[in-house]
């Protein structure tokens, strides 16, 4: 059943032919820059094992790198001219804080482990440079999605079309299971610190509020002590 509807989109995508893929697929990546998940991986994988050559795996990767630069440098500017609630400013600078890295490079390792959504909305928040922040989404989108292709060539080399495009469905569906369970992970990982922590504060928080909104019952609290020891 799978595999007939493998075989079903393939027939579909290749009618559409070449500019109508490299479209769509601009399309699914700009979508996905924006949180709305289309799953860009199953997609890379099944157009190329449309055409599984050298020439089709450069276009391919060309459009991936133009799509994610784009998406993700139009995110930035909106945020960057519009900006975002303070709240929520806040709430992403806490979460990236208490990542692996904080800098730039957090756009690489979103490649192997997702947690950050909106990317173009955190190189903005964090004040990354932006420059070196498109650039690590060039690159890293390429290496990712290189590999992918990789992989889907090696099945193509060593069996024959059918069972290659089987081999391709397994491939799709074992990225797509990591990548989600990859993400759910993570966020559980550093969830926990974080509420932790941001309880911790708060309650050291409140109680300096509370001192500070009425200092006379401390003092009639010390006052009192005094009196008794005396």
């Amino acid at each position: 059943m799978a595999i007939d509807i493998l075989e079903q989109l393939l027939r579909y995508f290749e009618s559409l032919g070449p500019v109508g893929l490299m479209a769509f697929l601009f399309a699914v990546f700009f979508l996905d820059a924006m949180a709305v998940p289309m799953l860009p991986e199953f997609f890379v994988m099944v157009f190329f094992a449309s055409n599984p050559s050298y020439g089709w795996a450069a276009t391919l990767l060309a459009v991936v790198c133009v799509a994610e630069v784009s998406s993700n440098y139009f995110l930035y500017a909106v945020v960057k001219r519009r900006g975002l609630p303070h709240f929520l400013e806040k709430r992403m600078k806490l979460w990236v804080s208490f990542l692996i890295v904080s800098d730039e490079r957090l756009i690489l390792v979103n490649r192997v482990v997702p947690v950050v959504p909106f990317m173009g909305a955190f190189i903005a928040t964090m004040n990354w440079n932006v420059r070196k922040s498109l650039a690590y989404v060039a690159v890293g989108g390429a290496v990712k999605y290189a590999l992918l292709m990789v992989f889907v060539g090696i099945a193509f080399q060593w069996f024959e079309r059918g069972t290659a495009r089987n081999v391709t469905l397994l491939l799709i569906v074992a990225v797509v299971a990591i990548s989600m369970v990859q993400s759910h992970r993570a966020r559980r990982k550093h969830l926990g610190p974080v509420a932790s922590r941001v309880a911790h504060l708060g309650d050291h928080s409140s109680g300096a509020v509370a001192a500070a909104a009425d200092p006379q019952d401390h003092e009639g609290d010390s006052g009192s002590k005094d009196g008794q020891e005396k």
